[in-house]
């Protein structure tokens, strides 16, 4: 069976994976991981794309880039070949470095960035290398954390939170320390070849339904602002957004949607948003006694 083609366009946003010939540790150094760091950084000497986050690992890299004009492939092609050599060269060694093509998934919505660069961050800590995202030094949080602007594209991702650049780099570090095991899915965010495509469908049957709200059109009332909206959108935990939560979730009851359908829409289970409404109707009563 044939390989099935990437989506590619200008302006896309892709989640890449590629790993060591089998499995094998190409960036034990800390020389391998600062010389791959340069190959990053010379694939795009012409700002040929946004590079909006990564990590190094031992024996593999996460990498998430928005397309300009040059197509995923060229970009890629230029990466793992001017690392390859240089590897080989170091180890005085002529055998593959890479194993297979890279995997790419396109990000078909933007509410999924925030969480897919939290997943990136976090692989440190999933694998027990660190305790905490911020003490791994190979991956791009230290630019958000830092509003270091070059060679990470910060912008794109902060703006998301406030565009009051103080504030969204707190929201940033909030949000990089949420714990919530839903978002840290590795078939959702690794295996197929879009991220969100299932979400993506369901959506689009929700705006068929001509005599209501959309979801978003719901939440985006019942909040005081755009950076709320995009934390919840986001699957923050922080408590102060517990009140709009529970605002958004009996809305949208009361117009039909199921409690599955509105927990996926902010990444919580359908349990947890049926149990804001139970919490709040219980409070209520309790008040009332």
């Amino acid at each position: 069976m044939g390989r099935k083609p990437r989506v590619e366009f200008e302006g896309a946003v892709y989640h890449v994976i590629k790993r060591g010939n089998n499995r094998a540790y190409i960036f034990e150094s800390q020389e391998d991981k600062e010389d791959f760091l340069k190959c990053l950084e010379a694939a795009n000497d012409e700002a040929a794309f946004n590079l909006l986050g990564y990590v190094i690992m031992d024996n593999h890299y996460h990498l998430m880039i928005e397309t300009k004009e040059k197509p995923l492939q060229k970009i890629m092609q230029k990466i793992n070949n001017a690392y390859s050599k240089s590897y080989n060269k170091r180890h005085k060694r002529t055998d593959h470095v890479f194993g297979g093509r890279y995997k790419a998934l396109l990000v078909n919505d933007d509410k999924y960035l925030l969480t897919l660069l939290r997943y990136i961050h976090t692989n440190p800590v999933r694998a027990g290398i660190h305790k905490s995202i911020a003490a791994y030094p190979w991956s791009s949080d230290c630019f958000y954390r830092q509003n270091i602007k070059n060679p990470v594209h910060i912008d794109k991702i902060l703006d998301m939170f406030s565009k009051n650049r103080v504030v969204a780099i707190k929201a940033y570090q909030s949000f990089m320390e949420c714990k919530d095991p839903t978002l840290n899915d590795k078939d959702f965010y690794e295996k197929g070849l879009v991220i969100g495509e299932e979400d993506k469908q369901n959506n689009q049957h929700e705006t068929d339904r001509t005599n209501k709200e959309t979801l978003d059109e719901i939440l985006k009332r019942v909040v005081s602002n755009d950076e709320i909206f995009h934390l919840i959108k986001a699957g923050s935990r922080q408590r102060f957004l517990r009140e709009d939560k529970i605002s958004y979730v009996k809305a949208a009851v009361e117009q039909g949607y199921t409690f599955k359908e509105i927990g996926r829409n902010i990444a919580i289970s359908a349990t947890a948003a049926n149990r804001m409404v139970l919490q709040s109707s219980e409070n209520f009563m309790e008040g009332s006694l």
